[in-house]
């Protein structure tokens, strides 16, 4: 006869109860799922960020080959930023920039008579296969703040991504996380640290964004990601002094809290009030767009960014 193994109701129900957690053992799973949670929110942050800083890289390098494709197009010329001043008559027309045929830089407008030069965003748009109306500056501005180039031109890692302005006087405000270089992409005489507006001619005067007279190209930066300048204004670099490197506009932009690295007295001519360094955004470091087409992620030092050109060995024109 084989005996009946069948626990007792009572038994059956003590073992049912053990099957289930206590209140105390569920608050101590919590506990160890947010703690590891917590140790691990850093790790994932920094793995985040590294991808953004990688696809930061590959939108700049995007920009400085449609920068170098502009040139092939235009006669050797990458567009132009900031301010071009030919004096005594500056203007921002073909005639006013020796482009009578409108061959070297981008304008838009409906007949040479009104042509007004582009900002970069608009002027790169064809290389970046965004086809835009330019008949007048709105059909402009509204082509270039969606689409292929704003998607570009703002950096993943940029918090602020809907910061909008532009590179070139009344060229059309679009999104933009990066600074160019105006020394090499501008053109004009010298600005004095007041109005901005001077004709005395500068030793080494810029060389009109044209690819042949760039000299170091591996070594010459075009464009970096930054912050806008504290006034809003344009998102570009002054020129300052002749032989400058990159390290020399970080030491001397605008002091604490956005650069602790920066003198509050710096030296006369140097670009003092234009806080365009952005020290957060990559953690210390800077991904950097150079004329020979390649880009480079840089630590916030003064050792690299001294090797990095400004405006060194610009001819003199």
């Amino acid at each position: 006869m084989i005996a009946n193994t069948q626990l007792p109701v009572s038994c059956r129900g003590r073992l049912g109860a053990r099957l289930g957690f206590t209140l105390a053992e569920l608050l101590v799973v919590i506990g160890i799922i947010a703690l590891l949670v917590a140790l691990l929110m850093p790790a994932l942050g920094r793995a985040r960020e590294a991808a953004n800083s990688v696809k930061c890289e590959a939108q700049q390098r995007q920009i400085v080959q449609a920068m170098i494709l502009h040139a092939n197009e235009h006669k050797g010329y990458m567009p132009l930023v900031g301010w071009p001043r030919v004096w005594p008559n500056p203007g921002f027309d073909p005639v006013s920039l020796d482009d009578p045929a409108a061959e070297k830089y981008d304008y838009y407008g409906t007949s040479p008579d009104n042509y007004h030069l582009m900002s970069i965003l608009g002027a790169l748009a064809p290389q970046l296969s965004q086809r835009i109306n330019a008949v007048s500056k709105t059909a402009l501005e509204a082509e270039i703040q969606d689409g292929m180039v704003r998607r570009i031109f703002v950096c993943p890692s940029d918090r602020d991504g809907d910061r909008i302005g532009a590179t070139v006087v009344d060229g059309g405000n679009a999104y933009n996380s990066y600074a160019f270089n105006e020394a090499a992409l501008g053109w004009g005489t010298s600005a004095d640290s007041g109005s901005g507006m001077t004709n005395t001619p500068h030793p080494h005067t810029r060389l009109r964004a044209k690819t042949s007279r760039f000299p170091h190209p591996a070594q010459l930066f075009l464009f970096t990601d930054a912050a806008p300048r504290s006034d809003g204004g344009w998102q570009v670099y002054c020129d300052g002094d002749a032989e400058l490197s990159l390290r020399d506009f970080f030491v001397t932009t605008v002091g604490p809290p956005n650069n602790p690295n920066a003198s509050m007295s710096p030296p006369p001519g140097y670009c003092a009030t234009w806080d365009l360094i952005d020290t957060v955004r990559h953690r210390r470091r800077m991904n950097v767009a150079f004329a020979d087409g390649h880009v480079e992620n840089v630590p916030l030092g003064e050792g690299e960014l001294s090797k990095i050109s400004f405006n060194k060995d610009f001819p003199a024109d």
